[in-house]
């Protein structure tokens, strides 16, 4: 697959943990847990008029860099009303996109990031923060794992956090330590949560199989924690969900050969992979298919994810309207329809009916192929030739062109370009 900026920030893998395990009192953090470090950080924000909403947004200002600190590593970012929260390995910190100043930053405040036994890895995930409204509040989720080095007969141990912070004002809500993977390790590479549904939060934990031998073979423990009573409701150990969408965590059932690439997933040279989906409820098993020597996920939502094509979540089959091509990247406007991009064709699809409402393909004489960067509340943001161009995510009509911005991410507030430039919308 083409590996792009764009490929990059979608994918955003997780993992899925089955098996009832409810946290008991050693297992789960609090604010003041001194096994939580930093958990009880957090500011509160000034006080500033809300910037007006466009809905879809067509102008946009000129750009704004935010005051990021570009020696400390990048896990990602999410937008939600006027704001950027941007999560690092020492932070999460939220951004007014009208004005680009630091409204809060919550420390993490962990002792250490790696376990010490695969030195510092090389780990290019994208893990963007994810938002969850609790008891009529909105929080910021994220996951972390902290390492310490046991003294005398204490082991070494990786614990892995689940943590919701105030999206207005910064502060610490909640910290859980999740129970430790059965039979693994818990590895360098950071855990993620994959997203959160109907009061439950999905979180995956990359592993290293106590058994793996010299080969090095790589596992994934999946959680589903409740975020009102933050239990850990299941967990299953060897599935590294990916997506999760309708109630379903979509990803790859592992075997002991499984290697993990966070640019394409996960591989095996016995082909003795499943792509899955199980219940976010329960974990129970919803459908499977076997026999694959590769699963690369990417969260669409509106009830469709991106495996090889378009796919229902619901069943993990193919939706029969979906283009044929390559490097399929799809998106939801979040209202009624999904676009679906290859590199010969951009196709508009209705998410009920999943009936095509327009196609352009390279070889249209009367019109420019578009590349697809995003869409949102019935417009499809692309370019055409360099050219930025708004397309009608009913129609596929040309609507207008945008000058400046670059949008990766966007909303009724902003356009924010993969590096975290933001362009204020304006009309």
């Amino acid at each position: 697959m083409r590996v792009t900026h764009r490929h990059v920030m979608h994918l955003a893998l997780v993992a899925v943990l089955t098996g009832l395990a409810g946290c008991s009192d050693d297992a789960s953090g609090t604010d003041a847990d001194a096994r939580a470090p930093g958990a009880a950080s957090g500011a509160k924000p000034p006080a500033a008029a809300k910037p007006k909403a466009f809905d879809p947004p067509a102008k946009f200002g000129k750009e704004i860099a935010l005051p990021v600190d570009e020696d400390v590593k990048d896990w990602g970012f999410a937008l939600h009303g006027p704001r950027l929260y941007h999560r690092t390995s020492e932070a999460l910190d939220a951004y007014d996109t009208h004005s680009g100043q630091k409204v809060w930053s919550s420390p993490l405040g962990r002792k250490d990031w790696y376990t010490g036994k695969e030195r510092v890895p090389s780990d290019d995930q994208t893990i963007p923060p994810v938002l969850a409204q609790q008891d009529g509040h909105t929080g910021v989720l994220f996951a972390y794992a902290d390492y310490t080095k046991g003294s005398g007969t204490e082991r070494d141990r990786t614990d892995v956090y689940l943590r919701s912070v105030d999206a207005d004002s910064g502060k610490v809500s909640w910290t859980v330590r999740l129970p430790a993977p059965k039979g693994a390790t818990v590895s360098d590479l950071e855990p993620a949560v994959i997203g959160a549904e109907g009061g439950t939060a999905a979180v995956r934990v990359l592993t290293s199989p106590d058994d793996a031998g010299s080969d090095g073979g790589q596992s994934a423990t999946t959680y589903a924690v409740d975020l009102k009573s933050h239990q850990v409701t299941w967990q299953k150990d060897g599935f590294a969900g990916a997506a999760l969408d309708g109630g379903v965590v979509i990803g790859a059932q592992l075997s002991k050969e499984a290697t993990f690439q966070s640019i394409d997933g996960w591989h095996s040279p016995q082909e003795d992979l499943a792509l899955a989906g199980l219940a976010l409820t329960d974990g129970s098993p919803r459908w499977k298919q076997e026999g694959r020597a590769g699963v690369e996920v990417e969260q669409v939502g509106g009830g469709f994810f991106v495996a090889g094509t378009l796919r229902d979540s619901r069943t993990g089959e193919r939706v029969p309207s979906a283009p044929n091509g390559s490097f399929i990247h799809c998106f939801h406007d979040q209202r009624s329809v999904v676009v679906c991009d290859t590199k010969e064709t951009a196709r508009g699809i209705d998410a009920q009916s999943r009936k095509v409402l327009w196609t352009i393909s390279e070889d249209d004489p009367s019109r420019k192929k578009p590349e697809v960067l995003s869409a949102f509340h019935g417009a499809v943001y692309a370019t055409a030739d360099a050219e930025g161009v708004i397309l009608d995510a009913l129609t596929g009509k040309d609507r207008g062109l945008y000058d400046s911005a670059s949008p990766y991410m966007i909303n009724e507030y902003a356009a924010v370009g993969i590096d975290m430039n933001v362009y204020p919308a304006t009309g």
